[in-house]
């Protein structure tokens, strides 16, 4: 499933079909396009044209809504699906077989979700002091294991299972992905793992993604989806580099952060 957010125009679009045509999945699967928050309808009519030589259906959600919130509503629209991969507007597939990578992983015992991307980081810990008691009563201290929401797979019913009530401020959707309810938390609270899949086709558990070459670790050259933070990442300055390292990882991490280097094409 792929979401298609209005504001951001038709060029994420073109990005991830371009990436979509040029690796092939590796597991046979039907592409969902959501378009989400479309109250132009020439708007909606170019996004629509982009598609036209896909084979794919489509899903257009009658009022603007939360990443999550959107990802719902594809879930509960796809009643024949085993599992859903959800891939927000900012995605670029970057390996061939990256679905058949998600899909391997989800398969393995006591796996609840995988993704393209895991992050520790705390919007508690991180906050500045004056945002701390609000922050410390919606998210757990660094370090905070979550899958990034940008990219990843999960079992439909598994995941229409979960709370996923999501408000209008955007400060709920990261709450459903990183606080106390997060969409991680409330697998592991039932015996359920989170992994980080490279394109190496490795499952890496949560102690270990600092160092998978994946989300803001070394050059990330083991990623498997991009997105526009680690096209950040990819293009900071040494120092903000550091910084983003820090925010996912810690201070070691923070310490060994690689100069930056040309940013993908």
């Amino acid at each position: 499933m792929h979401l298609v957010w209005a504001p951001l125009g038709v060029e994420p679009l073109r990005r991830f079909l371009r990436s979509y045509r040029a690796h092939p999945a590796g597991r046979g699967h039907e592409l969902l396009v959501v378009f989400n928050g479309f109250g132009d309808a020439a708007a909606l009519d170019a996004a629509q044209a982009e598609l036209r030589e896909v084979a794919h259906e489509q899903l257009v959600l009658a009022q603007p809504m939360q990443d999550l919130a959107a990802y719902r509503a594809a879930a509960e629209h796809a009643a024949d699906a085993e599992a859903v991969c959800f891939l927000n507007s900012h995605s670029e597939l970057l390996t061939d077989g990256w679905l058949a990578l998600l899909d391997a992983e989800l398969r393995a015992p006591r796996v609840g979700i995988v993704g393209a991307t895991g992050s520790h980081e705390s919007a508690f810990s991180s906050a500045p002091r004056p945002l701390k008691p609000l922050r410390r009563r919606q998210f757990p201290p660094f370090p905070n294991p979550h899958v990034r929401t940008n990219a990843f797979m999960v079992a439909r019913a598994r995941l229409l299972a979960l709370d996923l009530s999501v408000g209008r401020r955007k400060t709920s959707a990261h709450q459903l992905e990183s606080g106390w309810r997060g969409i991680t938390r409330q697998l592991r609270a039932d015996g359920l793992e989170a992994r980080v899949v490279g394109r190496d086709g490795r499952g890496y558990a949560p102690d270990a993604w600092a160092d998978s070459g994946t989300f803001r670790s070394g050059e990330q050259a083991n990623l498997l989806v991009a997105d526009n933070r680690t096209r950040q990442y990819d293009d900071a300055e040494p120092a903000r580099r550091a910084e983003l390292a820090r925010m996912a990882w810690g201070e070691a991490a923070a310490l060994s952060a690689r100069p930056a280097r040309a940013s993908r094409a």
